[in-house]
């Protein structure tokens, strides 16, 4: 017979793993989301209807600004850019080591040939993504 402390092992155990995998799902999601997804200049630089000065069309051209408001939303635009483009440099390094330190642990709980089978995956993977996203920049 199991002692009650061998199964609240187990069941801890358990329930660690289930929530590893979880995790793993949601983030892997959420990298699936934003694997197409470039910082900002590169968003700026994507297909979309231009004026006459070469600059992407915002929404906000649609509403017959004059010639201040149109240089005030430029400014505006330009300063929330710059943001945005900082947002990023600080925000992906800390999201790459969050994926780098998920991928580490789940490698842990695999045994050694599906660690080897993870890896290969994970390098086709990344591969892809960095097609996607040359594919993406030629734009």
């Amino acid at each position: 017979m199991k002692t009650p402390s061998l199964v609240k092992t187990r069941m801890v155990a358990g329930t660690a793993l289930v929530l590893l995998f979880g995790s793993g799902i949601v983030v892997g999601l959420a990298w699936n989301q934003t694997a197409s997804a470039g910082p900002p200049e590169e968003l700026r630089r994507e297909a979309g209807s231009r004026d006459r000065e070469g600059r992407r069309r915002l929404i906000v051209d649609n509403v017959d600004l004059n010639a201040v408001q149109k240089a005030a939303v430029d400014s505006l635009v330009g300063f929330h850019r710059q943001r945005m483009s900082d947002l990023d440099t600080e925000f992906r390094p800390r999201y790459r080591a969050v994926i780098r330190d998920l991928r580490e642990e789940i490698k842990l709980v695999l045994t050694v040939p599906q660690r080897v089978r993870y890896e290969v995956l994970l390098v086709e993977h990344d591969a892809a993504r960095a097609e996607r996203r040359r594919g993406t920049s030629k734009r």
